[in-house]
């Protein structure tokens, strides 16, 4: 299957690459299928790509590469969905938001992006962590 990226032109996937997100993602509820994506340039950086067309893009990162304890507590709608709560179980990503300095990039811990590759199945939640923010700054003012 050929699909329209963002940052790549057209790409081919195949069909059981597919992630299906029952629930779609904040702000993007009709777009229910996407593609997790390697980024060529960046191993620490993911794209997760919708196949309706090149928006929208997401860029995911491994939340454990900025904070090691990072221990998200997921609601029940994962039991629901997931059939399970644990995030052992399920690949957790957050999406990052890069500005035009990669310094001044941010990423939402609050809402991460859960995957479970074996099932296809894909959805962004809301943490019951009271601590974790919606955007929280990746690189100290003290990096710069």
């Amino acid at each position: 299957m050929l699909i329209e990226t963002m940052d790549f032109g057209f790409v081919q996937i195949r069909e059981d690459d597919i992630i299906n997100f029952p629930l779609g993602v904040y702000a993007f509820r009709e777009h229910k299928k996407f593609v997790v994506l390697k980024n060529p340039d960046s191993a620490w950086m993911m794209h997760l790509q919708s196949t309706d067309g090149p928006k929208p893009r997401f860029i995911l990162l491994d939340p454990y590469m900025f904070v090691n304890d990072y221990k998200p507590i997921l609601p029940t709608e994962a039991e629901e969905i997931f059939g399970t709560r644990d995030p052992s179980k399920l690949n957790v990503f957050v999406i990052a938001f890069i500005p035009g300095n990669i310094r001044d990039m941010t990423a939402n811990f609050k809402s991460p992006i859960l995957i479970d590759f074996q099932k296809k199945i894909g959805a962004q939640l809301i943490l019951e962590n009271p601590n974790y923010e919606v955007r929280t700054r990746l690189f100290s003012s003290e990096d710069d």
